[in-house]
């Protein structure tokens, strides 16, 4: 498929998915939560289709790419909104999960969107000296894709999203869970009511919103205790910081905007040097919303730099409850049945390496993973993966899942052949 047939396909899809999207508004409920979603998914998946539009008639290769890393932003935000709308009863399951199976799509082929294409440049006659003829014929280029290799995922929210990424760049997916998210209950959550109190009151300087569904589970614990209309007053008085686009999405859908959003890749210590570089905090009260695990680090960071912290757990992690298929993945790298690791959350090979540690086998695992390729999603999850002695072969330009299977499948074969010394099947 040409650059032109790939611009014309997501030109067609995008168009046809937004569509999709207006018409479904017509089928819901008028709720506060499907209304406060409608506008945003509104917004992000009409652009989409504008951006992509906007591909076909790209001046330049950078304008080019600029218009393709908009387009995946939007698909990205339309899964985000798509995923809450799913998540607030509106009795549409079926018409929102093949939504979300058509912008699963329309990520993969903008992940393989080549360049636009280029004009012809007429050759002038030259005296061509013939070619040497070989000793031996040349090796054939090696693949760019995963060619029928076995490919391990650890995703859990969107494994059927990562395992249709994987087969469409030719791959045999495996995606088996590695922890899954607990909701910490309200009774046992002190530390939420404690903040509720301290935001309605005013004595929060700043807050830290570091996940889209923390920050969602946040809001709606909030809504228990306080009238939104009033948890949204006191947000508007205190400078909120998102680290990216899906915390700053479900700040959004309740009519909030941020003060400070982090760029890419979004990291804790992104975080920091984006407070360094807009003010001080020195004196200044820092709410931070918690995710999965505490993160012991950041939080000193801050208080080193003068600012008064308390944590805001909302949820943690923890193994899934039936650990065999996980286990089972493990036996598979250590028998060298897979060829390929994906980890997109760095929680995710915490988990793994604490059932290899108890199975007392650390070191074989280890040495297995030495011989296959891992990619990591971000500099997060490549800290936990070097912190377990692992290797770390890859990363993505950009930390998006589609763009971490995308990239994964155009540099296994060469990976494979550096480590294993042979050309990947």
């Amino acid at each position: 498929m040409t650059a032109s047939d790939q611009t014309d396909q997501l030109r067609t899809k995008t168009k046809q998915f937004a569509i999709g999207v207006l018409k479904l508004f017509g089928t819901l409920p008028k709720t506060p939560e499907t209304l406060a979603i409608q506008g945003p998914l509104a917004k992000a998946a009409t652009t989409l289709a504008a951006n992509a539009r906007a591909l076909a008639r790209a001046w330049s290769e950078d304008d080019f790419h600029r218009n393709r890393n908009l387009a995946s932003g939007d698909a990205d935000d339309c899964v985000f909104w798509l995923e809450l709308l799913g998540a607030a009863g509106t009795e549409q399951d079926q018409p929102i999960q093949a939504l979300l199976e058509e912008v699963t799509d329309i990520l993969a082929l903008l992940s393989i969107c080549g360049e636009p294409d280029k004009p012809a440049v007429p050759s002038m006659p030259v005296d061509v000296a013939p070619a040497p003829v070989p000793d031996e014929p040349a090796s054939p280029p090696l693949p760019t894709n995963f060619h029928g290799l076995r490919v391990l995922a650890f995703e859990s929210r969107m494994a059927s999203e990562i395992g249709r990424l994987i087969g469409r760049y030719d791959g045999r997916p495996l995606v088996v869970p590695a922890l899954r998210e607990v909701p910490i209950p309200l009774q046992d959550n002190g530390a939420v009511l404690r903040f509720g109190v301290k935001l309605i009151l005013h004595q929060v300087d700043i807050l830290i919103l570091m996940t889209g569904v923390g920050t969602k589970a946040l809001f709606e614990v909030l809504q228990t205790r306080y009238p939104l209309a009033e948890v949204i007053e006191a947000l508007r008085k205190t400078i909120v910081v998102t680290r990216g686009p899906k915390p700053l999405a479900a700040l959004k859908a309740i009519g909030v905007e941020s003060n400070i959003t982090v760029p890419e890749p979004n990291t804790w210590q992104d975080v920091i040097a984006t407070l360094d570089y807009y003010r001080p905090v020195q004196g200044l009260k820092i709410a931070v919303q918690e995710y999965g695990v505490s993160n012991p680090d950041m939080l000193e960071d801050l208080r080193k730099r003068g600012a008064e912290v308390f944590p805001v757990p909302i949820y943690r992690w923890a193994l899934p409850e039936d650990t065999g298929p996980l286990r089972a993945a493990v036996a598979d790298i250590l028998d060298g049945k897979i060829d390929v690791m994906l980890v997109t959350n760095a929680a995710q090979i915490d988990h793994v390496m604490r059932l290899v540690e108890q199975d007392g086998q650390t070191e074989r695992f280890r040495a297995a993973c030495r011989n296959l390729v891992v990619g990591s999603i971000g500099p997060t999850a490549s800290e936990r993966l070097k912190h377990h002695d692992l290797p770390v072969d890859f990363e993505p330009s950009h930390p998006k899942m589609g763009v971490l299977v995308k990239e994964t499948a155009e540099r296994t074969a060469s990976l494979l052949q550096a480590k294993r010394g042979v050309r990947s099947a």
